[in-house]
């Protein structure tokens, strides 16, 4: 015969939290923070995730739009002067500027014009004296520009800051999501993996399992992003951490371990890059996923009360 479980009004808070985290107050207040900062603060996440998977595309885009690859003719390449002859007569109207000598077969001379103060980066294809086009054509132009709003916000040091700042709520973020995680003994095992027959919708699984299976990578986004904006706190933690300053060993390793995370120094090759690409979109997933949730159990909710 199975004894029924105490009600959770007499349960202690410690045997509370290990079978009914719901009744839990704590639970009851990390939700609170974790729902609004997901409302007030998913945006933000949202913009930081998008960016930063288009700064790990900047170098698959400078392969694929870059026109600085052309096919070598039977024709002799100009050279020198007459080189420099034909782009005056190509780039009438612009003053020629630094150029790059093509040191193989199949690169085109990469050029520099200016005109009025503002210089154009081009390619041009010295087989047959045409212009490949910019440098920098608008693919280019505008994962720069991701890569500069991921950086710093367009707000140069205000905006590494800002964006330390936010680092901090990220972390915070997370880990009242791992505490809302636990649905206690009996259910804990619900937020690992999706299955179909699950009495919980696959957005909330979706949302339970990657906040799980990528804590530690989302912490180590949030903690050196963190570093990168106040980078003196960690300064001084580390000297604190370190009681010997005139050996040259550093107690820090673990801030380096959350860099080369943050910045996909892990792997070689395409397929360790797509991968950091791929996972690169888990917050991305984890603010729609939150969003809809939210939506469909509170805004909907409100709509529907008499």
């Amino acid at each position: 015969m199975t004894v029924p479980s105490p009600p959770a009004t007499r349960l202690k808070n410690w045997q509370r939290w290990l079978q009914a985290p719901q009744t839990h107050w704590l639970r009851r207040l990390l939700f609170q923070i974790h729902l609004w900062l997901g409302i007030g603060f998913g945006l933000y996440v949202l913009l930081i995730s998008l960016s930063g998977s288009a700064l790990l595309l900047k170098s698959p885009f400078y392969t694929w739009f870059e026109p600085k690859n052309i096919e070598p003719t039977a024709a002799i390449p100009l050279e020198g002067e007459a080189l420099t002859a034909r782009m005056a007569q190509v780039y009438a109207g612009y003053n020629l500027g630094f150029s790059m000598p093509a040191y193989e077969p199949n690169r085109a001379t990469y050029i520099v014009l200016n005109r009025d103060g503002i210089y154009y980066p081009h390619y041009f294809n010295q087989y047959t004296g045409m212009d490949m086009g910019a440098a920098n054509p608008w693919p280019i132009k505008t994962v720069e520009w991701l890569a500069n709003v991921h950086d710093d916000l367009l707000l140069e040091r205000t905006g590494r800051t800002l964006n330390g700042i936010g680092g901090a709520l990220f972390v915070l973020m997370s880990l009242s999501g791992l505490v809302l995680w636990w649905q206690g003994q009996a259910r804990w095992h619900e937020g690992l993996l999706i299955r179909r027959h699950s009495a919980r919708s696959v957005l909330w699984q979706l949302h339970s399992c990657l906040g799980f299976w990528f804590l530690l990578l989302m912490l180590a986004w949030g903690i050196s992003g963190f570093q990168l904006g106040f980078p003196q706190v960690f300064g001084t933690l580390v000297d604190w951490l370190d009681p010997d300053l005139n050996d040259m060993e550093r107690p820090d390793s673990w801030l380096r371990f959350f860099r080369s995370v943050h910045f996909a120094r892990f792997g070689e090759g395409a397929w360790a890059r797509w991968g950091w690409i791929v996972v690169s979109f888990v917050p991305t997933l984890m603010f729609f996923s939150g969003a809809i949730l939210w939506w469909k159990r509170v805004v909907l909710r409100a709509r529907r009360a008499p």
